[in-house]
């Protein structure tokens, strides 16, 4: 089974001008060059009440579905919508996974009771479970704040809360906004370089550092990997260790600011529990000039064997 997670880049179904129309069929290239089972989607773009519809149209134009039945409320789409027009969705090949009823939860744009998800600027998550192979993985898409150090590392543990409670199989794509804290196996040093921290200061860098003066004035910084490290202790884990060549997702795209600056940055990152981490055969960052055109986030994939999938800790 192949699990990919993808920032579309405000995917709006209804582009306005030739050239974004042109753009966004790349993005529905490279998704079906993908060839993915299950797909995390970041980034439709349109009112909250059209989440749905949008997660529709992508699903209807590469071959997946977003439909899921629930007794109270019939069919629905695994979408959450955000409270600034960006919402988050998990897409599905029919006939290689299957919903399982009763297991979808939405956070965010007001949808959660939970208070971390209440107010303008939090983040987004959907999950549900699939059954696969048998099996049910919790599977979630999940975009963090753009803004707010604090606030992302709050709601990285309220998003590991709703991903692994009940404890099981659990997959999360993400746009983290953050750099990993994952580690080389059997090594101290983290497998995401920081690449902040040889670098000039520049505004953004409040949103993504953290900071210290000494006495005579002199500051430096480093990368906040607060959030990440939430997760991996909680026992969410960067699959992208299984990969032996780090590859950024993100710096490519003409108007990033980061990538002016020859900052190149990972940040789209797929993590898993114990119960799936050893049944990951490959870890990838789609990187082709088809999706280099499409969008400013690389799609990033993992290979599961579904066999090797286990029910405990």
């Amino acid at each position: 089974m192949r699990f990919a997670s993808y920032n579309l880049l405000d995917w709006t179904g209804t582009p306005t001008t030739q050239v974004e129309g042109d753009r966004q069929q790349r993005v529905v290239d490279t998704i079906v060059s993908l060839r993915a089972d299950v797909l995390a989607v970041q980034e439709l773009k349109g009112p909250a009440r059209e989440a749905g519809r949008l997660a529709a149209q992508l699903g209807q134009r590469v071959g997946m579905t977003s439909l899921v039945e629930t007794t109270v409320d019939g069919p629905v789409h695994a979408v959450a919508a955000g409270d600034n027009t960006l919402h988050v969705a998990v897409l599905w090949r029919p006939g290689s996974v299957t919903a399982v009823p009763g297991t979808l939860r939405r956070y965010g744009g007001g949808q959660s009771a939970d208070p971390l998800w209440r107010g303008p600027g939090w983040g987004t998550l959907v999950r549900l479970g699939l059954d696969v192979g048998g099996r049910t993985v919790m599977v979630g898409s999940y975009h963090a704040p753009v803004f707010g150090r604090e606030r992302r590392v709050d709601q990285a543990e309220t998003v590991l809360g709703a991903m692994t409670r009940p404890a099981g199989p659990v997959l999360l794509g993400s746009d983290s906004n953050t750099i990993g804290a994952a580690r080389h196996p059997g090594s101290s040093d983290f497998y995401d370089h920081d690449p902040y921290a040889d670098r000039e200061w520049f505004a953004d860098l409040v949103h993504q550092c953290r900071w210290q003066t000494d006495a005579d004035g002199r500051r430096w910084h480093w990368a906040d990997r607060r959030p990440a490290e939430v997760w991996e202790l909680g026992g969410l884990h960067d699959t992208a260790v299984r990969s032996p060549v780090w590859q950024a997702t993100t710096g490519h795209w003409p108007t990033c600011d980061y990538g002016r600056r020859g900052i190149a940055r990972r940040i789209d990152t797929i993590h898993a529990s114990t119960h799936v981490l050893d049944a990951v055969t490959r870890h990838a960052v789609f990187d082709t000039p088809l999706a280099r055109a499409a969008s400013d986030h690389l799609p990033v994939f993992v290979d599961i064997d579904p066999t090797q999938v286990t029910d405990g800790r």
